[in-house]
């Protein structure tokens, strides 16, 4: 992996733990979001310190963590509102999944056997 695969793939995997888009996070550093995907995407090396930086504040990371091949050991867990929101969300449209599956597995040939009904 290049230098500029490590960073953009670092900016989008600390962008998405945030649990922000990319339009979010452009428009959060002050930049076109086409001209941010170009970067999170690896199609261009020009993001110049000042973005480098509003980009670490906003991610809550530190400008090293950009670079890192292995990222993932150096990420800190930071519950914000935003992600605890995302968090709860996620949990709850997995539990009505699973809940609508217990729910047709109940109504399945076991329970119906064990009730005594017949098909």
């Amino acid at each position: 992996m290049t230098d500029l695969q490590i960073l953009a793939s670092n900016i989008k995997r600390y962008r998405l733990f945030k649990g922000m888009t990319q339009t979010e996070l452009a428009s959060k550093i002050g930049m076109s979001p086409q001209y941010f995907s170009k970067i999170e995407t690896a199609r261009t090396g020009n993001l110049g310190l000042k973005y480098m930086i509003a980009i670490c504040r906003e991610l809550d990371i530190e400008v090293f963590q950009l670079f890192m091949e292995d990222s993932e050991v150096h990420v800190k867990f930071v519950v914000s509102n935003q992600n605890l929101e995302s968090m709860e969300r996620l949990i709850g449209e997995i539990s009505k999944r699973v809940d609508i599956r217990f729910k047709q597995d109940l109504g399945g040939s076991k329970c119906r056997e064990k009730r005594g009904d017949k098909k």
